[in-house]
């Protein structure tokens, strides 16, 4: 007669060799996976060097309205451009006066997802074509306000900028990566914002600079 816990165990046997199969599948298919999508990456005006305006305050008024629909994108990220221009304020202008006020008006605050025509024949077929363009686009106007020296006297300086960037996106890019690309345009148009409006405040702004 066989012996039951013979059986028993005849059938056990094969479970370590299913569990080692297990474990790689596991590690293939982590080997595999696509990485975690990048958090957004912050703009950040901090290296540069503060423009020190003679005013009390500094305010922000955004009166730009993002749509929340197509062709409109910026209400789906956290970076827009509206909070470039608050980063910029925040980090490029300190109030070292003791009357007056600063105050950053924001215009313009798009980004704008267009679909781009595809090419046929051949080069449509097998190519990896362009199918998305990104537009950016920051329109701002920083007004300096102060009461003048004498009674009644009222003074005004303003800067105005109007800062744009675009990006392409292949028809094969991932999730991830135009997550990336809307990213890489934010800080350039950034860049451009920062640059102009730089220019232009110290070219206008000249009574009011410390």
């Amino acid at each position: 007669m066989k012996n039951t816990s013979d059986t028993v165990f005849s059938r056990l046997r094969p479970l370590p060799v299913l569990a080692a199969l297990l474990s790689t599948l596991l590690l293939a298919a982590c080997a595999d996976a696509p990485p975690p999508p990048a958090g957004p990456r912050a703009v950040s005006f901090e290296a540069q060097t503060p423009l020190r305006l003679d005013v009390a305050s500094i305010t922000i008024e955004p009166r730009y309205r993002a749509p929340g629909r197509a062709p409109n994108v910026e209400h789906l990220h956290p970076v827009t451009p509206e909070s470039v221009a608050r980063s910029w304020a925040a980090a490029r202008i300190i109030a070292t006066g003791s009357r007056g006020r600063a105050v950053l008006t924001v215009l313009d605050g798009s980004v704008i997802s267009e679909d781009l025509p595809k090419k046929g024949g051949l080069t449509g077929v097998f190519g990896d074509q362009l199918d998305t363009r990104l537009t950016a686009r920051l329109k701002a106007r920083l007004v300096v306000e102060r009461a003048g020296a004498e009674a009644g006297n009222f003074e005004e300086w303003s800067a105005d900028v109007d800062a744009s960037a675009t990006r392409t996106i292949l028809e094969s890019a991932s999730l991830n990566e135009r997550d990336a690309a809307y990213a890489a345009l934010i800080q350039s148009l950034a860049k451009n914002f920062d640059d102009a409006l730089t220019a232009e405040v110290r070219r206008s702004m000249g009574p009011v600079l410390r």
